[in-house]
């Protein structure tokens, strides 16, 4: 298999803000313009068979340079992921449907990663105005966070507002719907989204055949009246992925304007009533939560959900690998400690309902990646640009970075 096979081009779209479309979640460039283009003309236009070609040629694109990164870093990457994931996608699979003009069957398109909109209740510290519409106005209001966005390039890049057109939503739930395994849903918040829900009515048809994939702040499980329950318990399969990106220590500092106890709750609620739902808790690693990671560990655990993490690549002001070496050796420390000792013990004595395997492997896969990436690089000559972000998010929320993080204080 060439080693820069990805099944992705193959098997996915990935429907992002501001018209984009991209070959998946990590994939930063554009494949084409969902307000110019319908997916299906995308999925075989000159942009997406110019990523195929390139993959199959063994090529590195440069819009697969997240993966580059991690893999370079000896961590695991989302390509190298996706190749467990979509295993039934394997070169032999695509060099027997794949054209010579690089084009490949609409019907091999399986997966679809879906954003309503950037709508969101919350403005997460890591996140930008592209994904939080909370961030998107602050910006509009607060023209020194907007210049340090731009500094940064974590600013919208379009100043008009775009949202998922209704022809592109049901090109998904009508033309798609019927031959597709997997519909990623993630935002802004989509739990807050009207058209969300309209959008899991409509493939209620085709729900035990589908797998729904989330990525939510789980602030609320109801909208209008309306309980995503209840949409939730007829597909096949959910994998919810809550996004809490720290403990109780930093949470309120890291994911601004959040409720932690309403989460909490709406979690239970998952718990007793879902019976189809692989339900984890992601901490999406930066240097807002890289410090605390064996307390988000116990934490997650004490929650009866399963532990996950993502890392923040980009910008590269909050990348862990500016983190200064004496706490990159802490936190290697602290974890090697936690997974040596006796840790099946340790989560059995914090939660009596998860699989304490399951949740012990989980935190060895994912704890050791993030490690492995922080210790890749010394990035440190460069943690003065991650003061200086914190100190314009801090002059926004009038808050203080050293009070939540004392060990930042040196």
């Amino acid at each position: 298999m060439s080693k820069t096979f990805c099944p992705m081009p193959f098997n996915h779209l990935n429907i992002k803000q501001e018209g984009k479309i991209s070959a998946c979640w990590r994939y930063p460039d554009r494949l084409g313009d969902y307000t110019q283009n319908s997916l299906e003309e995308i999925w075989n236009n000159d942009e997406t068979k110019e990523l195929r070609r390139a993959i199959l040629n063994g090529e590195q694109p440069a819009g697969c340079r997240s993966c580059w990164d991690l893999e370079s870093s000896g961590s695991v990457s989302t390509r190298q992921t996706c190749k467990k994931t979509y295993n039934t996608v394997t070169l032999d699979r695509v060099l027997k449907n794949v054209k010579e003009d690089f084009s490949y069957p609409v019907e091999q398109l399986k997966s679809i990663e879906v954003r309503f909109d950037n709508v969101c209740n919350l403005m997460c510290r890591h996140c930008s105005p592209d994904y939080s519409s909370v961030w998107e106005q602050a910006v509009k209001k607060d023209s020194a966070l907007m210049d340090k966005m731009v500094e940064y390039g974590t600013y919208r890049k379009r100043k008009e507002h775009i949202k998922l057109t209704d022809e592109m939503i049901d090109e998904v739930t009508i033309k798609f719907a019927p031959h597709l395994e997997e519909i990623m849903i993630a935002g802004g918040e989509p739990l807050y989204h009207e058209k969300h829900y309209q959008f899991l009515e409509n493939l209620q048809p085709y729900a035990k055949n589908l797998r729904l994939s989330y990525n939510t702040n789980l602030n609320t499980i109801s909208y209008k009246g309306k309980s995503i329950i209840d949409l939730w318990k007829n597909f096949k399969e959910l994998w919810i992925r809550i996004s809490l990106d720290g403990d109780p220590s930093c949470y309120d500092y890291a994911r601004v304007a959040s409720n932690l106890p309403k989460v909490e709750h709406n979690i239970k609620e998952l718990n007793n009533h879902l019976t189809n739902a692989d339900i984890s808790a992601t901490c999406t690693v930066s240097l807002y939560n890289i410090t605390r990671l064996v307390n988000v560990i116990e934490y997650f655990t004490t929650l009866d959900v399963y532990f996950h993490t993502s890392l923040v690549q980009y910008p590269n002001s909050l990348n862990i690998k500016l983190l200064p070496q004496h706490l990159k050796d802490k936190v290697t420390k602290d974890f090697n400690e936690w997974i040596t000792n006796d840790p099946h013990g340790r989560v059995k004595a914090l939660s009596s309902t998860i699989d304490a395997d399951k949740q012990v492997a989980r935190i060895k896969n994912f704890g050791k990646n993030v490690i492995k990436y922080m210790n890749s690089e010394d990035k440190h000559n460069n943690w003065n640009e991650f003061l200086d972000y914190s100190a314009a998010l801090d002059n926004h929320h009038k808050t203080d970075l050293f009070s939540i993080y004392p060990e930042y204080n040196f």
